[in-house]
């Protein structure tokens, strides 16, 4: 797979795959201002790519409130083919199903949420979806 693009936005880094992957490596705390940076990233990718699996790597990471509440409000269903968080913390986990239901709630997500342990076990996810959606009528 080809890498098309990379950012990084405060200590965090983003890459995106063709045709349509973007990987989000969280490094730290995870504020406002990263919450804007990401959403700007897909919004960017999205207007070129059309809807993406994203794939956020959260161990090591914490996200603060406002932060949660941004990706809730502000997301929008029509980006994304599903969200995967690879990590293995209970708390990151905690915080992570927090976004997500603030998005289901708001109706924000129409893909699914899914949670594994590696960035192997994302793609392998992701193909296995991938493979559905080609044999479903």
């Amino acid at each position: 797979m080809t890498i098309r693009r990379e950012w990084v936005f405060g200590t965090h880094r983003a890459h995106f795959e063709e045709p349509d992957l973007l990987f989000v490596d969280f490094s730290g705390s995870t504020g406002l201002e990263d919450a804007k940076q990401l959403l700007a990233i897909v919004q960017e990718v999205v207007a070129t790519q059309g809807p993406l699996f994203v794939v956020l790597d959260i161990d090591g990471s914490t996200i603060d409130k406002p932060a949660r509440e941004h990706f809730s409000e502000l997301s929008n269903p029509d980006w994304l083919r599903g969200v995967i968080y690879v990590g293995t913390n209970r708390l990151q986990m905690a915080s992570a199903k927090v976004v997500a239901f603030g998005l289901y709630y708001t109706g924000r997500l129409k893909g699914d949420v899914e949670f594994v342990s590696s960035e192997r076990a994302a793609r392998e996810l992701i193909e296995r979806k991938r493979v559905k959606a080609r044999a479903a009528p």
